[in-house]
Order: C-alpha cells, then sequence, then structure tokens
C-alpha cells in the first residue's frame, strides 16, 4: 500500500501491487503455490514444511474422537488427503511439466537429456526441486509409519514388531513407538500411528457405533495414487496439445522414476528389513530409549529417490534434510547419521499392496509410454504365450502356477541385491521365499544371471519336498512340543507338510500378490484415450 492507504500500483504497468497470494475461486489449489487456500509459507521450502508439519501435529485432534458426535472416519480420512496431501502432490507433480519440456527441447536440439537436465534444473528450479523431493519422502513415509506402541523382537528376525494385537505372544518391550509427532526442543520427528479403528469400550450393546479414531491404513492406501496421478489437467490451447501432449501427462513418479520404482518394488516385497524406518541403537542392535522405553531421538525414515540409492534420513537439531543442498558458514546440511540402528515394522502387508499395484495401473499409464508398463508387466506361463525374452527371472510355484518378468538388472539396497525391475523384484522375493521352503536348486537364466529355484520333487509322491524347519515345533502324540518327529527332522524331510516350515506358509500368502499383479496388469492395459480441448 502507498502512504494514504490505497493499493500500490507498478510503474509501467499500471497493475495493482498486493503483498499476498491471490487467485480467484477458478485457480485456487490447482497446483500454483501462490494460490493456495491455507497458505503459511513465505516460499516454497515453508509452504511444503508447514503442510507436512500440520498434519502431523493436527493427528490427535483430527483422527479421534474426543467426545465428538458427529466423528467419521471417512471425513478424518479425506481430511488429510484433501487439506494436505493431494495439495503436496499437485506443487510438486508441476515440476515434471518442466522436466519434460526440457526434455522435448534436448531431443530437438540433439542434446542428451541426462546430461542436460541434471545441470539445468538444479540451477532453474532448485526449490522446487528440494519440495519435490520432500513430498515424495512424505509420501513414502505415510506408507512405512509404524503401529505405536510397545515393540518386541521375534528369535532370528531383525525387525522389531509391534505387541499390539499380535498372533503370537510377545516377549519384552524393546522400544514404544510414540503416537504422533513427538520429541524435544530442535528435535521433533515423526511418530507412529494406530494403523486400525478402534471401537469404544465403555458403550456396551452400542462400542460398534463409536469408532474412535481413524487408522494410519487409509493414508497408506492413497501413496500410490499421490505419487502416480498424472492426469492431464491443463487447458488444451496450442499446436503441440493436440498433436502430441504425452508431455502433459506428470506424476512425482516421472519426475523421480528411479525412487518411485524402487520404493514400489521393495513395497511389494515382504522384506521388511529394507522397507522398515529405523531407529537410533546401541551396539548389542536394541533401541536407545529413556525410561520409559520412548526414543530418545526422531525415527529415521528411507528416501528412495537420491541418484546413489536411498539412504536413511534421522532429523538433526533444525535441519529436516538428509543430502547436503548447499551450505552455512561454510557446514553443509547433513542430517545425523547413527552407527548402529534398529528396524520397525512398517506395517505394510496385502491390505496395502493390492493398493499399490492398482492405483499404479489406474494413474501411472495415463502418460501412455510403455517404460512403466514394461516394468510390471508379467506373463503366467501357460495362460500367456512365452514372451521370449532372454534377461528374465522366473517363479515356478511349486503348488501351481509359473510366471516370468522381464529382468532390468539389478541393484544395492542397504547391502542387499536386489532386482530393479518391479515385476521382477516381485518373482524374486517368491523365490527367495521357495528355496527356504521346498528342497530344490538354483537355476541360472538365458543370460547367465538371473536366477530362480526349482523345487525338488518326491520321486514317490511326485510332491515338492518341504525342508525341515528347525525354528518350526512339532507336537508329539503326548502333545509335547518336539524339534522334529519321523519324516520331519533335520535328517529326513520327506514327510514335512507346508506347516511345518514358516517360509512356505509365508510363500502360500504371497503368491497373491504375483497373482494380482499380473491380473491387474493384463487387464487395465493402458487406458482408453480421451479427447482434448472438451471440457
Amino acid at each position: 500500500n502507498n502512504y494514504w492507504g490505497g493499493p500500490a500500483i507498478e510503474k509501467g504497468t499500471g497493475r495493482t501491487r498486493l503483498p499476498y497470494g491471490f487467485g480467484t475461486d477458478d485457480w485456487a489449489d490447482l497446483g500454483n503455490l501462490s494460490v493456495y487456500r491455507s497458505d503459511n509459507g513465505a516460499d516454497a521450502y515453508e509452504l511444503f514444511n508447514f503442510l507436512i508439519t500440520q498434519q502431523e501435529v493436527q493427528h490427535i485432534f483430527d483422527n479421534y474422537r474426543r467426545g465428538r458426535q458427529d466423528f467419521s472416519v471417512r471425513t478424518a480420512a479425506y481430511r488429510s488427503l484433501w487439506r494436505y496431501n493431494e495439495k503436496l502432490r499437485d506443487a510438486a507433480k508441476g515440476l515434471g511439466l518442466l522436466k519434460n519440456i526440457y526434455r522435448l527441447v534436448s531431443e530437438e536440439e540433439g542434446w542428451n537429456f541426462d546430461d542436460f537436465w541434471p545441470s539445468v534444473g538444479p540451477v532453474f528450479f532448485p526449490q522446487s526441486l528440494l519440495t519435490a523431493g520432500m513430498a515424495f519422502d512424505h509420501f513414502a513415509h505415510l506408507l512405512a509409519r509404524p503401529q505405536d506402541g510397545a515393540h518386541y523382537r521375534v528369535t532370528g528376525d531383525p525387525v522389531l514388531r509391534s505387541a499390539d494385537d499380535t498372533w503370537g505372544t510377545a516377549t519384552a518391550t524393546r522400544i514404544n513407538v510414540p503416537n504422533g509427532a513427538t520429541g524435544f526442543y530442535q528435535q521433533v520427528g515423526f511418530g507412529g500411528r494406530p494403523v486400525h479403528n478402534a471401537l469404544a469400550e465403555d458403550q456396551g450393546e452400542y462400542n460398534s457405533d463409536f469408532t474412535m479414531n481413524a487408522g494410519s491404513y487409509y493414508d497408506k492406501t492413497w501413496t500410490a495414487m499421490l505419487m502416480t496421478e498424472s492426469v492431464d489437467n491443463f487447458i488444451s490451447s496450442s499446436r503441440s496439445d493436440f498433436y502430441d501432449a504425452r508431455y502433459r501427462s506428470v506424476s512425482i513418479a516421472d519426475l523421480f522414476p528411479d525412487g518411485y520404482r524402487r520404493w514400489l518394488a521393495n513395497n511389494l516385497t515382504n522384506d521388511d528389513e529394507l522397507r522398515g524406518p529405523r531407529v537410533v541403537a546401541n551396539t548389542t542392535g536394541n533401541p536407545v530409549v529413556d525410561d520409559r522405553r520412548f526414543p530418545t531421538t526422531p525415527i529415521g525414515w528411507t528416501s528412495w529417490w537420491a541418484a546413489d540409492g536411498p539412504e536413511v534420513c534421522f532429523p538433526n537439531a533444525s535441519s529436516s534434510v538428509c543430502s547436503s543442498y548447499g551450505e552455512v558458514d561454510a557446514q553443509p546440511f547433513n542430517a545425523q547419521a547413527p552407527a548402529n540402528v534398529a528396524i520397525l515394522d512398517p506395517q505394510i502387508g496385502w491390505e496395502q499392496q493390492k493398493f499399490l499395484i492398482a492405483w499404479t495401473l489406474i494413474y501411472l499409464p495415463e502418460n501412455q509410454q510403455q517404460w512403466w508398463i514394461d516394468q510390471l508387466r508379467m506373463w503366467e506361463l501357460g495362460a500367456d504365450a512365452d514372451p521370449g525374452i532372454e534377461q528374465r527371472i522366473e517363479f515356478h510355484h511349486p503348488g501351481g502356477k509359473s510366471y516370468v518378468a522381464r529382468g532390468f538388472g539389478s541393484e544395492v539396497i542397504f547391502g542387499k541385491s536386489v532386482q530393479k525391475g518391479i515385476a521382477a523384484r516381485v518373482l524374486e522375493y517368491a523365490n527367495e521365499l521357495a528355496s527356504k521352503a521346498y528342497e530344490g536348486s538354483w537355476v541360472t537364466g538365458p543370460d547367465g544371471v538371473t536366477r530362480w529355484w526349482k523345487a525338488a520333487k518326491n520321486a514317490r509322491t511326485g510332491q515338492p519336498i518341504v525342508k525341515f524347519d528347525p525354528n518350526m515345533a512339532a507336537i508329539d502324540a503326548e502333545g509335547n512340543f518336539v524339534d522334529g518327529k519321523d519324516g520331519c527332522n533335520e535328517e529326513d524331510s520327506s514327510e514335512c507338510t507346508c506347516a511345518a516350515n514358516r517360509a512356505c506358509v509365508q510363500l502360500e500368502e504371497y503368491v497373491e500378490v504375483p497373482y494380482f499383479l499380473r491380473q491387474a496388469t493384463a487387464t487395465m492395459g493402458l487406458l482408453y484415450p480421451e479427447w482434448k480441448g472438451v471440457y
């Protein structure tokens, strides 16, 4: 405003200058940071930090009944989606459009885009790159969020499991995961949440009418949609829009393709050692906790999109980044890197994995490109013709179906070599379970590198031979627990059944993932075409 309180006029243009973001209702909340409702940030970083922090801090108010008669699980679940996470998604994926435009320019000019984008992106769009990475990491941490409360250690399992509603017998509590944001001054971090919706315990016959909270389950199921939603929402008004508009269909997954590939592939396995969040531990591997068993430092979360591979980010004092983006007083922005960590159960199972597959195949093919479909495609031998791929991985389920996926090479994640391809990683994990479940041998593929497990069969019965599992107890005729029995012991496993081997049981549950992925890929494929310019 000028001295007399009227609006300031910009010299030379006659335009009114306003000291705040402004946009009409037609443009509000459409991905442009300057027209976001509930804006509480001076720049992109502060706005993203606000949208992430606000939903974490408000969790205990928004997601619990707290005596409200009108509390609704649906309303609570959609509040975090609409008020915070969709805004983060749209603001982050906008950079993908610029990336695609630069890709087309590079192609026309004869430049190598893989060299060109890393050189111009950080120069022209440093804030957008930083905040897009923040959104990716935030959505990844929503999926990996552990259950709150007590966690214990199972013998032979490196992952700390929740003692809440566990099927087994919980042993001594190693750590209490805080519910929601917690910490101390300059060391506040994201905590766990109940995965489930709890019912009232004091309403008698009407307990089921009083849901007490909305679980983190809903946030987990939306993550793949938030990463892959790539519908072209731009107005079509130029020649290229009606000629080839695929460059306008963008998502966070297209902005960080390797990050999304790693994140999806490994979360479609049950390999919690790779996908679980971390807590600082001592030299014996137990979490560092206070006298109430709460962690003394914030939880560390995996960032999947870094060029050098995934890394775990532990918040440090007054910092929320895990790699150096710049320096202050010659000191780089580096997060804490503890020497020892313990892994928390990320609470990702079939109920989340089916949404990861479905949302990815619904939203990601919107750009009508084959690259993602190739990563996801799986063939079923017998039902489909053999694809004739030399670089391939197979999975032969001893109880039925056999699958094939294209291999894309391997990479090392947290010290473990795994397949890069999404479908290939699913089959690789199924083979890992099969090798622990059944007697047999590894078969090397035509490329001389990829391997899969071929189960041995009992010559008398023709059935696959289940391995003896020393960690599973048998029960004798008197009802006593014993280490083995005739036909299923250390020396002779010819009579072992699947129930006698933990990996075999896990495999029988896991085979639904490759089955569903193959069915969904074959059914959905590319989405149907739509007209441009008709709204």
